[in-house]
């Protein structure tokens, strides 16, 4: 697909490290400038695991490509820097044609009814009010641009299986596929699709974390807390951050311009059964 987005323009949020770093160069890879953001280094105490990461070396390598970056700091639970984000891409690019929905957090271990008001608000509001703020401020850009638009939710094979421990964030991910399915129908006239990806257990960051919990919970080695998670996963294998990457760029793409409300499964087979 290279070349295939030359002229177009991007935005990535949680584009620091994992699966938003991965979207970002593969987007620029394909021609695209891409506006990448992040929370940083800011601590969130319901969350176990360092935030952000290197913002600037992922905007390097989208320059790399040969494409424009910008790189900001951006918490997506803040309205205003939101705009401010928004305003700069715009000042920089001076159109949007992509939003790729993807910052998220991932903790668990809880049933719900143990969860406190901070567990869950700050799951909701990162993983999908997050995505709801952002997509406010740029679709009002893509209907002025007349040339529609792609929007593409990050979501997770959570957003439509229940997995114990993981209440908070299962809500999150149901809640964003109610989010992609309403808006889809809501832009159609305006040939914005809206679509969601499903990823299972993907080999970031993350997760990384997250198998560290269990493994710490259960007395299991890090191997044997991976192994343990991929029992729902048919294909006995994670999936890697890159071909995430791969099923955004034909989300993007001109053959999936008549592709929305949907969700692309990339979940090793975890909700075949």
């Amino acid at each position: 697909m290279q070349g295939s987005l030359a002229g177009k323009a991007a935005i990535v949020t949680g584009a620091a490290r994992g699966q938003g770093r991965a979207i970002a160069l593969a987007l620029a890879e394909a021609g695209a400038d891409v506006a990448i953001c992040d929370v940083g280094a800011a601590a969130m105490p319901t969350v176990g695991y360092a935030m952000g990461g290197a913002l600037d070396d992922v905007a390097r390598g989208i320059e790399a490509h040969g494409r424009k970056a910008v790189a900001m700091a951006c918490d997506v639970r803040d309205q205003a820097q939101i705009d401010a984000f928004m305003a700069a891409t715009l000042e920089a690019f001076g159109r949007l044609d992509i939003l790729v929905n993807n910052a998220g957090i991932l903790t668990g271990g809880l049933p719900a009814h143990e969860l406190d008001d901070a567990m869950w608000t700050t799951m909701i509001d990162i993983n999908l009010t997050g995505a709801w703020r952002m997509a406010r401020a740029a679709v009002p850009v893509m209907i002025a641009g007349g040339e529609g638009g792609r929007i593409v939710n990050i979501a997770s094979v959570a957003g439509h299986v229940g997995t114990p421990g993981y209440a908070h964030y299962c809500a999150s991910k149901h809640g964003l596929m109610g989010l992609t399915r309403a808006m889809a129908g809501e832009l159609a006239g305006e040939r914005i699709t809206v679509n969601a990806l499903c990823p299972g257990l993907v080999d970031t960051p993350m997760v990384a974390h997250a198998t560290d919990e269990v493994a710490a919970a259960r007395g299991l080695t890090t191997d044997e807390a991976y192994e343990l998670q991929l029992t729902p996963h048919l294909i006995k294998e994670k999936i890697t951050a890159e071909q995430s990457a791969a099923a955004v760029m034909y989300l993007v793409s001109e053959p999936a311009r008549v592709v929305t409300g949907s969700a692309l499964m990339i979940d090793a087979g975890w909700s075949a059964v």
